[in-house]
This record gives structure tokens, sequence and C-alpha cells, in this order.
């Protein structure tokens, strides 16, 4: 557990407990409770901080900054880079595939990790911040397409599997090689001036093919896209060659155009102050979550699986939970033993599966900009003593 003297309220209504929380400031401007409540049992972690302040930062972060590299909260937050900042606190992100297949790792959702479009979205509702700060959520849909010199287009899926009769874009943050099998790997390079990598949200990039692998896994160099090609499209396509020009458009429904930070999930559990309707109990277990007001954010993990500590909850109670912290929207992210909540260093609650920590593929992190990684600030040392 990590050292920064855990407040445990004992209550069996939780109701009354949330009202009068007391948090224990972590590091200037952040707070943090742990709230355990006997009718469950169910062992309850929240991280509170003003999403306001100009020194806190919310970052989407990968396993070791590729799609294909799976990775701890803890390891993920560890492989920062110094001018990130000065991680204080992070929880596990999306749904990803977790099966040993081509695309493991793959986030689920959309993210958007530094202004960089990772991952385009799913079905389920996502989060981001607006450019000014502002945070939203709801379904965001791609539109995102590359359009021939015949003018044909194709949709286009970016950074995950090919489908046979269809197409995905993949750039360098996928992995070393597309992994891909038969079809057609086109290696892409700027046309012009305009923009490049890394690839960002709701912009035109014009571009030459440079090479084309009929084998596919192709490697993917930094600078260079990779258009690959199912093999059932390209038989419906006209001659693909080396020299040809292309247009990729990365359109996405509402425009995220300048957005720095999303991450996918779901489902939405609350919004504008009212629990999104469930039928109550269903199944109990860890759960990870973000909700807001209009000041605050709210990292919140529930433990779960653990009969002596804490059963975890259904989607239902989660969004009670939520509400009775302040929250006015919620969404729902990645559970069970994905569930994991980092502060200052260390994991603070208790993953399920024996105490370990799962590799995941995303993950958001509060960070202070203009701290250096590894020197916490005199707030943090003193709430550590």
């Amino acid at each position: 557990m990590v050292g920064v003297g855990l407040l445990v309220l004992a209550t069996a209504d939780f109701s009354r407990a949330a009202e009068g929380i007391a948090y224990k400031e972590v590091s200037l401007g952040v707070q943090y409770a742990h709230i355990s409540k006997t009718q469950g049992p169910l062992s309850i972690h929240v991280v509170r901080f003003d999403y306001h302040r100009p020194d806190l930062k919310l970052l989407s972060i990968l396993g070791r900054e590729t799609i294909f590299g799976l990775a701890s909260v803890r390891k993920e937050i560890s492989a920062l880079p110094p001018g990130a900042g000065q991680p204080i606190a992070g929880i596990n992100g999306d749904y990803f595939i977790m099966k040993r297949d081509l695309y493991q790792g793959d986030p689920r959702g959309l993210q958007i990790t530094e202004g960089q479009l990772v991952s385009s979205p799913g079905k389920d509702a996502c989060f981001w911040l607006e450019p000014a700060g502002r945070p939203r959520m709801g379904i965001a849909r791609s539109e995102c397409k590359v359009l021939w010199p015949n003018g044909k287009e194709t949709p286009v899926r970016l950074n995950e599997l090919r489908p046979p009769d269809g197409a995905a874009l993949l750039t360098p943050i996928l992995g070393p090689s597309t992994r891909t099998t038969n079809g057609l790997d086109l290696i892409l390079e700027p046309e012009g001036p305009g923009p490049w990598l890394p690839l960002q949200a709701n912009q035109t990039y014009s571009a030459r093919v440079r090479e084309m692998h009929p084998n596919g896994n192709a490697s993917l160099r930094p600078g260079i896209m990779i258009l690959s090609v199912g093999p059932k499209l390209v038989s419906q396509l006209s001659r693909i060659e080396v020299g040809m020009r292309l247009r990729i458009v990365t359109t996405l429904s509402p425009d995220l155009k300048g957005v720095q930070t999303a991450i996918g999930g779901g489902p939405v559990l609350a919004t504008q102050g009212q629990s999104v309707q469930r039928p109550p109990g269903g199944p109990r277990n860890p759960r990870t979550a973000i909700g807001w007001n209009d000041r605050d954010f709210f990292l919140v993990v529930v433990d779960g699986r653990k009969k002596d500590l804490s059963i975890g909850v259904g989607f239902a109670e989660l969004a009670n939970i939520m509400l009775e912290l302040g929250c006015k929207e919620a969404l729902n992210l990645d559970g069970g033993g994905s569930t994991t909540l980092w502060l200052n260093g260390e994991v603070a609650n208790h993953p399920s599966e024996n105490g370990v920590e799962r590799n995941v593929a995303n993950a958001l992190v509060l960070v202070r900009k203009g701290s250096r990684l590894g020197k916490a600030s005199k707030t943090e040392e003193s709430a550590k003593q």
C-alpha cells in the first residue's frame, strides 16, 4: 500500500460517508482518500484534483510507448520522458485485445497522446480534453479514409488489424513492423510541405507510394506511414504502383482537431448529474472510472474479487458512487484484473490477480508540469512522512 496515511471511513451507508470524506493532500492541489465500506465489503480509492490548475496535466500514455508494448501502469509511468513532468497519480485506461494474437495490446477505442492520434474510436464512449482543457465524453465516430488518384475512397482503420477486404493505416507507434500477412503494404512518404507524422485528428495528408511489400509485415520506420491493403480489396482497385500519389484523411466526428489527450472506455455511468439507468445488481468486479464536475476531476478505483477486503461493484452501484463523490459526468474504464491506482510511486489499491499488476494497453496519468521526473515536491515529501 502507498505510504500516504490512508484515510479509512468505515460505514454501512456510503451516501452519508461521501458528504464528509476527509481527503488528504498528497501533492499541491491533489487529494486522496481511501473509503472502506463495511457492507459488501468495499474498498474505494479516490484521487481528486482541480483541473483548472495550469500546473496539472492529464495525459494518456502507452505501455513501452508502442501499441504492441503492454506494461503495468507502474512501468508505463516509470517510462515517461523527463519532459512530461512529475507524475503524481495514474489509473489504467481502455479495454484492449488481451489474447495472444497478432495485435495483442491494441486499445479497443480512441487514444490521443500528446496530440498524436494513436487509435481510432470504437463503438463505446470515450473521454477527451478539449484544446482549452474542458473535459468531454461521448461517442466519437471515425471517418478516416484514403482518397485514391481515380477519385475513389476507401475507409481505413488506424493502427489495428487490417480486414481482408479493407485497409488500415499503420504508423511507427504501432511497433517495429505491421505484422500483416498477404495483401499489400504500401510504404508512404510525404508529398510536398504539408502535415505529416505524428498523425493528428482531422487532418489531410498528401502522400506518395515509395515502396510496395506484396507479402506484408513491412518494417515501420520513423518518418513513414504504411497503408496496408487487404488481398480482397487489392483485386478491386485500379493498378497500384510506386510513385502513386494519394491522400489520407483522419476525420473524427465530433471534430477533435487540437485535442492533446483522449482515451476510450465505456459505458457512460452518469451525465448531467444523473445516473445512466441500468438494472441494479449485475456482476461485481473491480472497477476503474473517471468523473468530473465543474471544478474537479475524480480518478476512482474500486477493488474487487476479495471477499474479506472488497467484493467489487456493478455499473449501477459504481454510478451512484461517482455521483456521491460529487461527479456530474462519469465514464467507466477497463476493470477486472486491469484495475490499478498508482499514487506517488506506489500502487495504492489491491489488484485482483493475487496482488500482481496486469500489463495493460494504456493509462491516464496526472503530472505536474515544470517538475522533472523523480524529484518530488515539498508537499509530496511531507505527505509521505
